[in-house]
């Protein structure tokens, strides 16, 4: 086949490729959400932004094409079917219910998207009025096709300006509002504690408590009144462990709907109209063009149009299938463990690992030429998933409980508690404390190569070692320098992501031998020469490990460890912006927004209700009017202090205060 056949081909076959290609890409998005959940299938993701890009621009890229046909066409029977695509466009550029937003800065595009609306519908109505020449069934045909294109398309814009930021935060705030009005007033921080501290006393798991959760507004950074949390509290506090997990799990499920895609519009009442109109004029549609005479048309554009109206149909009917046999058992279960509820992955990284990497390059690292790539396979290609969430979430809530019922009797105590990451764990242990008064990505880097070293060191048993005290605190460490490494921005604000590469550098440059192992490199750490900077991490690590190795029993040990860790993992959850959370949840989401809604469900103060709620510093009674100025110098340095670098020292003395 010479270059002139096969331009001859293609200007034959082109508007067919295009439309067959743009109703596969359909069908990949309708699929897509398996692959933006699944954290295992993340490599797999760029196929779906691909596909999530290239749906618009081959559909228009279509209409295009098949605008500049019909002009060069002056009248070709064998083509008039292609008209009848026009409108089967128009429904792919609506998209799919599963994928409105790839991303949450694609749901701020929703005038970009109308404009496309209108410029698009016009394009394809001046297409079919101009050159149609079909029988009168066709045309019906193409009339119900236009309506389901229009409703379809329309349906987009609407769904990206429903899950805007600012929208989104408006409505959550006009609920919020009614929400407070509804459950009466509790004004003060102090009332608060006390009831919140009540209900943990006092209610049992398992115990009548029906409130409805809500959980959207934290993903929009804004504060709830004290009365709508203390109604909350009680009906989480009546969960098993289990049930409160997959309420997390449905939260965020539901969160996720609500930004990325538009099934949420299923349940009001335009929704549900919707969702078997549709349907019902595609079948109708196919069904006319079955029925019609197809004299002399195209055999090839008879086939692509019985494709396009058939395969159109079948995708109109999968959702209404979906949603009328939702209640059997095998559609109950298919749902609830791929759309209603979230994945139980929990990602981790070590830097030991890392290092052996680094010092013995696996295969796929050495087929790397630059050394640019080689660190970022390295990076990236080697992150592991754990389905350990709910193991994690079960040990925090427990912790969370154990706050408010030895820890938190006051306002001033709600509030140290919330600022603990670590202090707590080493109430009795003031001699390792100094590994907290650091910035907080330096102290998270320390424990993490303490933890491997005391995980790794000779005098650890394998009994030792397969405790589960031992496991959750490993897991939450690599998982805390995953977020260190790889999502700095939720760790905390201000975090350096390159103090990892600095410790690893550190680590292999001083390593005089070629491990293969984490635990050989783990034992020459330990036998390092330690320096005496007090910026190195890796020596503050070794003389971290060996501090924690001196505590004679490795229960205690490995208590205190969790316990750090644990605190740790609270103390970051907290002071990550509601906007990151929600917008990690487009990448798979972050085990840390489990962590979020948990620490909100049991009552504890997030970013916004830190800066939205704080009260005023009460006036002492007694007190002369000649010192009211040396009253205002405190008070602004209270505030200083309260509003200073997140990466600041938190002062050991509050553990002193604790009733524990």
């Amino acid at each position: 086949m010479g270059l002139s056949s096969a331009m001859q081909w293609w200007e034959e076959w082109q508007l067919r490729m295009l439309v067959l290609a743009s109703i596969f890409i359909q069908y990949v998005l309708f699929f897509s959400i398996f692959l933006r959940r699944a954290p295992i299938l993340r490599r797999l993701r760029v196929l779906v932004w691909i596909a999530y890009i290239a749906g618009d621009a081959v559909a228009i890229y279509a209409l295009a094409t098949l605008f500049n046909r019909r002009k060069e066409t002056s009248n070709g029977e064998s083509s008039a079917l292609e008209v009848l695509w026009a409108p089967v466009l128009l429904i792919h550029l609506g998209g799919q219910p599963f994928i409105s937003a790839y991303s949450l800065e694609d749901n701020e595009l929703w005038i970009r998207h109308t404009i496309t609306l209108v410029s698009q519908v016009t394009v394809a109505l001046y297409v079919f009025c101009k050159w149609w020449s079909g029988d009168k069934m066709l045309l019906a045909a193409a009339i119900l096709l236009f309506l389901l294109g229009i409703l379809k398309f329309a349906q987009k814009p609407w769904a990206l300006r429903t899950s805007s930021f600012n929208n989104l935060q408006a409505s959550r705030t006009m609920l919020l509002q009614s929400e407070a009005q509804r459950e009466g007033s509790i004004h003060s921080l102090e009332e608060y504690v006390q009831a919140a501290k009540k209900c943990v006393l006092e209610i049992k798991v398992g115990s009548q408590h029906e409130y409805g959760f809500q959980s959207e507004h934290m993903f929009v950074d804004l504060s709830t009144t004290y009365s709508f949390r203390i109604a909350q509290l009680p009906s989480f506090l009546t969960l098993e462990d289990m049930h409160a997990y997959k309420t997390l799990q449905e939260c965020l499920a539901d969160t996720f709907a609500d930004l990325y895609t538009r099934v949420g519009s299923i349940t009001t009442s335009l929704g549900a109209v919707l969702l078997y109109l549709c349907p019902l004029l595609a079948l109708t549609s196919t069904v006319l063009f079955a029925t019609s005479h197809k004299d002399g048309h195209s055999e090839k554009d008879t086939r692509v149009t019985y494709i396009l109206f058939g395969c159109t149909t079948m995708l109109e009917l999968l959702l209404p299938c979906l949603a009328l046999f939702v209640d059997t058992p095998c559609c109950d279960s298919f749902l609830e463990k791929n759309m209603t509820t979230w994945h139980n992955m929990v990602c981790q990284y070590n830097l030991i690992s890392f290092c052996v990497r680094k010092k013995k390059p696996t295969f796929l690292m050495k087929l790397a030429t630059f050394n640019f790539l080689k660190e970022f396979i390295n990076q990236q290609w080697y992150i592991q998933h754990k389905p350990i969430a709910f193991q994690v979430t079960r040990v925090v809530r427990r912790h969370l409980k154990h706050g408010w019922k030895k820890y938190i009797c006051d306002a001033a105590s709600y509030r140290r508690f919330n600022e603990l990451r670590g202090q707590w764990a080493l109430r009795r242990h003031h001699q390792i404390g100094w590994s907290l008064n650091k910035p907080f990505d330096e102290s998270v880097l320390i424990w993490h190569i303490a933890t491997d070293l005391c995980f790794y060191h000779p005098n650890t048993s394998l009994q030792c070692r397969q405790g589960e005290g031992t496991q959750r605190s490993r897991e939450i460490s690599n998982y805390m320098v995953y977020l260190l490494l790889i999502r700095p921005e939720m760790l905390m604000p201000g975090t350096r992501s390159d103090l990892f590469t600095l410790a690893s550098d550190k680590i292999v440059e001083n390593s005089k031998y070629l491990f293969d192992t984490e635990e050989i490199l783990a034992h020459e750490i330990i036998n390092m020469p330690m320096l005496p900077s007090a910026t190195d991490m890796v020596s503050n690590a070794s003389k971290l490990a060996k501090s924690l190795m001196e505590l004679s029993d490795d229960k205690e040990r490995w208590t205190v460890i969790q316990g750090v860790w644990v605190e740790m993992l609270c103390y970051s959850s907290n002071r990550c912006r509601g906007y990151l959370h929600a917008k990690c949840l487009g990448d798979g989401g972050e085990f840390l927004s489990s962590m979020r809604l948990l620490l909100a469900f049991m009552g504890m103060e997030t970013l916004a209700d830190r800066y939205q709620m704080s009260e005023p510093p009460q006036e002492e009674e007694g007190e002369g009017e000649g010192e009211e100025q040396e009253e205002g110098e405190e008070d602004q340095e209270g505030r200083e202090e309260d509003t200073s670098c997140y990466q600041g020292r938190v002062s050991e003395s509050a553990d002193d205060n604790s009733p524990v």
